[in-house]
């Protein structure tokens, strides 16, 4: 009996002993599901990505790096600085959604720099750099979609092939990898990033295309089929057409917030609106706004700058410059805004044809250039022959010499060429500030390029008639015009001057067709000492 007992006890004993072991092994687990569950996890698509923190100490602090595990390879996806701003990494996401990663700048020479990078991804080259809160966009050549988006009439003059995006952070480097906000890699990439619990999931323009064309379709709807876009989609608006006639759907609310009314929409992903037009007059909407914030009342709008939020319009045939207000800053009296073609200056770093060392936007009537400042000043009227130095025989004969659209000439000021025709049809070239319009240097020289040896950048200006060769350093020293210009500024009184000539140019314009050719001479001559005033 006794034998019994102490076999029931020693059995229940050991019931007891497994369910503590049990118990704590289930604790465990627990405790271990627990904190793998608040693990972060990335979700590309369908496949989800386990990943794992380190602490990395630099100079200014400490950072947690997290790295996921691709093909047996952990790789970096998020950085979390020392002030707590998360940032994830550009060549993995790039990578993981199927896009090219290129080292250094598109556009610029080729170079293997990885403090800047250009992505392929699919619709365009997207151009990142380190230090940097400006992302640049350089649209690919695309087979066009007919249907919402209708193309301008002039295309040189009225479709940007380049965008520029402002963010709140700029693009940081760490341990030669760069890294981007998320507002970065949502304009840059034109990608969602959600957070799901712990799962950060991210989705491709290709991903959000295939979710919502279904369930737009459900509800009637036809979803964009042009890049430009559907780029919409990453902002949670829907370019729909529906007979023909095209608005925008709020994809949150799925309620349409621009009717289907329109006979072509254009989504400006740098600003986040939307160029309309009905009957082949163009306007602008800002999402959830009763009214245009440009009225229809254009044959094209276009963008010019997104930082300034500026539009080049057509009217009568004529173009200008407003603001998103739908306020003019230059007047639709001119024959084109910009110049013609900037490629000669890629070397320069120059990509803007719109917009000149950062401070003028060039106009241009009866093959005469003026010059603008971006808040609607006339800086120069519409008195120069070419603005910059890019067919001239001297830089052709020798390729050696680089055509020339800017001068720097300290740190603050940028001068920009300019060129004039005297009585006896030559051309000479000059240099003006375009922050104020001061002339620095009248248009005396025959030519103005630079030529790099060695890594050194040396501009030069030329005067044939006397063989005279002059390098800018040269000149900064022993130029008491140039030294002059560059300590003064315009006043407002010769602003208003400035202004009240352009106003002259543009009224004997619009009278130029009632003019005979005896009269036309007359105003030609007129028009030449105004020039004469202006060179040596």
């Amino acid at each position: 009996m006794d034998d019994a007992n102490q076999k029931k006890k020693m059995l229940l004993t050991g019931i007891i002993l497994t369910s503590i072991v049990f118990a704590i092994v289930l604790i465990i687990l627990i405790v271990l599901m627990s904190q793998e569950s608040k693990k972060t996890k990335i979700q590309f698509g369908d496949t989800v990505y386990k990943t794992q923190t380190i602490n990395i100490t630099a100079n200014d602090g400490e950072y947690q790096q997290v790295t996921m595990s691709v093909s047996g390879q952990n790789i970096p996806i998020l950085l979390i600085t020392p002030q707590g701003k998360t940032y994830y990494c550009i060549e993995t996401i790039s990578k993981i959604s199927g896009y090219k990663y290129n080292n250094g700048e598109y556009g610029s020479e080729i170079d293997e720099s990885k403090d800047k990078c250009y992505i392929d991804n699919g619709g365009e080259y997207v151009t990142f750099i380190a230090n940097s809160n400006q992302i640049r966009k350089n649209e690919k050549e695309l087979n066009k979609y007919e249907g919402e988006l209708k193309e301008a009439k002039d295309e040189s003059a009225n479709s940007l092939d380049e965008e520029y995006f402002i963010i709140e952070n700029s693009v940081i480097q760490f341990e030669d990898k760069l890294y981007a906000s998320d507002e970065a890699i949502n304009k840059g990439l034109n990608m969602s990033i959600t957070a799901e619990g712990s799962t950060i999931c991210f989705y491709t323009l290709d991903n959000l295309v295939n979710n919502y064309s279904s369930s737009l379709s459900s509800n009637g709807y036809t979803l964009t089929q042009n890049f430009k876009n559907q780029r919409a989609l990453c902002n949670g608006y829907a370019v729909v057409g529906k007979d023909q006639e095209y608005g925008v759907v709020d994809l949150r609310t799925n309620k349409e917030i621009i009717s289907l009314k329109y006979d072509s929409v254009e989504y400006i992903q740098s600003i986040g609106e939307f160029i309309v037009s009905s009957k082949s007059q163009f306007g602008m909407i800002k999402p959830g706004e009763d009214t245009p914030t440009i009225k229809l009342i254009y044959e094209s709008i276009a963008l010019l700058n997104a930082e300034n939020k500026l539009y080049i319009v057509e009217y009568n045939e004529k173009y200008g410059v407003i603001n998103a207000d739908g306020k003019e800053v230059i007047p639709t009296e001119y024959d084109q805004i910009g110049l013609n073609d900037i490629s000669a200056y890629k070397s320069q770093g120059i990509t803007d044809k719109y917009v000149i060392a950062n401070a003028c936007i060039p106009v241009k009537r009866n093959n005469s250039y003026g010059l603008y400042s971006l808040d609607g000043k006339v800086l120069a009227s519409t008195r120069f022959s070419e603005i910059g130095c890019e067919n001239h025989a001297k830089i052709i004969g020798d390729t050696s010499l680089m055509p020339t659209l800017t001068v720097p000439l300290s740190d603050t000021i940028t001068s920009v060429v300019f060129a004039q025709k005297n009585a006896a049809g030559i051309t000479s070239y000059g240099l003006i500030n375009p922050n104020d319009g001061t002339i620095i240097h009248n248009a005396y020289y025959t030519a103005i390029y630079y030529r790099q040896y060695q890594g050194k950048i040396t501009y030069f200006f030329d005067k044939q008639a006397n063989n005279e060769l002059i390098r800018l350093e040269d000149l900064l020293e022993t130029n008491i015009t140039v030294q002059e210009a560059l300590q003064q500024t315009k006043t407002q009184e010769e602003l208003e001057a400035e202004a009240k000539k352009e106003q002259n140019n543009i009224n004997r314009t619009s009278q130029q067709t009632s003019y005979s050719t005896s009269e036309y001479d007359e105003y030609d001559e007129d028009n030449e000492e105004n020039i004469e005033e202006y060179s040596e």
